[in-house]
């Protein structure tokens, strides 16, 4: 597996990425897409995302949960995509 770097963003910035993205939060502070005005899912966890643990993952537009076992999921699974 080659080496990835992570970036840690604070909820501001993390913010302005996901509205680049199309994305936006509601009062609760959940990522909605804009498109389609629905909570965005966490393909792992299967939990809606909040922005206190929102991760817009490297190469990609996918946003989940960003717990240990999400990570390690996310990366097992894209471990033979380099």
């Amino acid at each position: 597996m080659a080496e990835k770097r992570l970036v840690q963003l604070n909820n501001e910035d993390r913010l302005e990425v996901l509205k680049k993205l199309g994305y936006v939060l509601n009062d609760q502070g959940f990522v909605i897409d804009v498109d389609t005005k629905e909570e965005v899912m966490c393909k792992y966890s299967k939990q809606k995302v909040h922005i206190n643990f929102a991760a817009i993952l490297p190469g990609s537009t996918l946003i989940i949960n960003a717990t240990p076992l999400t990570m390690a999921q996310y990366f097992v699974e894209h471990d033979d995509d380099e």
